[in-house]
């Protein structure tokens, strides 16, 4: 028979399952606490030095002075172009070029003040594209040709004549080595890049080609036009896959999707669609602008959409479920043309007033981070203030 003695004696020995849990808890805490405050400044930093903060600082003179930082503004902005411009394309990491309707071709390099350079040859609207490896950059033109550079050095290397009528649309396929041209006419031309022979011509649409893209395969090529008609091509065999001719306005803007079924259409209609070419259906709407929505740009993975529009912003999307991700503002006039780096970290666009412009994608600043950013610029002999715009305005201390 068990006693009160041996019973306490038992009960002692259990381990409280609840002993020390608290102080875990806590020392876990405080851990992720430190963590997460030396992420905070990391971050605080990477938005000081991405915004040039410091050095634009430089330029204060007293305390009538201010800079404004827009916070969903572009990281760089520079009018290189008298006149609008028509296109833009990442010729490396760290160098751009930007063709205009003053028919300027610039190349230069986006938060650097060094001068671009300015290309020999002209353009007239004219549409850039590079390879992917960004060895050669070609720009298609209404003056009926296709000039073609070798980059970094600019060397031009050839001219694709095309005859009686002016470029409209422009790309390249790598795996076959070949460069199509949309034209004015409604046809469509395919040349080989190294000798630019013919090896193919088609009417692909009643009026101007807008828009031409090979699928990343280089199977499959889908155009859209003037007429508002959008179809699906197989170069190899000139044959026509699918089309679809339901938009009343003219198609600006098409891309064809990894899954070589799946297109994106940008039209002037304000909206940006997504058709299977399988099924003769339209599968998503991306709807968000307020004007003609001019370009679109596919991130390098493949998840996310880039648009620009008459209503002067660039909008990301998940291409999957067509939900918007962020807006970005800051521009003067109406975006011609956007487009994604090969790290899908940042955009380039050019615009209505003769600006280019450098954005930042994946850069999120939180409240935390803006007051780390506030707290360094306070203790610097800086005043700050935040608007409801998404800005922040300094100056010097009195």
């Amino acid at each position: 028979m068990t006693n009160e003695n041996d019973l306490e004696r038992n009960t002692g020995d259990i381990e409280n399952p609840f002993s020390g849990l608290s102080g875990d808890i806590k020392e876990r805490l405080d851990k992720e606490r430190i963590e997460n405050e030396i992420g905070d400044r990391q971050i605080a930093l990477d938005f000081i030095r991405i915004f040039r903060i410091k050095e634009r600082l430089s330029i204060l003179k007293d305390q009538r002075d201010s800079i404004e930082v827009m916070l969903s503004g572009p990281l760089f902005t520079k009018t290189l172009h008298k006149d609008p411009v028509t296109s833009v394309a990442f010729i490396s990491e760290s160098a751009c070029a930007s063709v205009g309707m003053d028919q300027r071709i610039q190349l230069w390099q986006p938060m650097s003040d060094e001068n671009p350079i300015r290309l020999e040859q002209t353009a007239y609207q004219g549409y850039l594209i590079t390879d992917e490896e960004k060895t050669i950059l070609a720009c298609g033109s209404l003056d009926k040709t296709v000039q073609i550079w070798e980059i970094p050095s600019g060397k031009h290397l050839k001219t694709l004549d095309l005859g009686g009528f002016g470029v409209t649309s422009l790309a390249l396929d790598p795996s076959t080595g070949t460069i199509a041209t949309g034209l004015y006419n409604g046809n469509i031309r395919i040349s080989d890049l190294d000798t630019l022979e013919t090896r193919t011509e088609f009417r692909a649409h009643e009026n101007a080609v807008t828009s031409i893209a090979f699928s990343s395969s280089g199977i499959n090529m889908v155009s859209g036009g003037v007429d508002g008609s959008v179809n699906v091509w197989r170069p190899s065999t000139d044959s026509h896959i699918a089309g679809i001719n339901e938009f009343d306005s003219p198609v600006t803007c098409v891309k064809l999707l990894g899954d070589e079924r799946s297109v994106i259409i940008a039209s002037q209609s304000k909206q940006i669609q997504k058709w299977d070419s399988h099924q003769r259906e339209i599968t998503g709407t991306f709807s968000g602008h307020s004007g003609e929505v001019y370009a679109v740009t596919l991130s390098p993975d493949g998840i996310l959409m880039a648009s620009s529009s008459k209503d002067n912003t660039i909008r990301i999307w998940d291409i999957e479920s067509c939900v918007e991700r962020k807006t970005l503002r800051g521009n003067r006039g109406r975006i011609n043309d956007v487009r994604f780096s090969s790290d899908g970290e940042h955009l380039l666009s050019g615009n209505s007033e003769g600006e280019v412009s450098y954005w930042g994608v994946q850069l999120d600043v939180t409240k935390r981070v803006l007051d780390i950013v506030e707290e360094m610029l306070l203790e610097g002999g800086f005043n700050v203030r935040r608007t409801r715009k998404q800005t922040i305005i300094i100056s010097l201390m009195a």
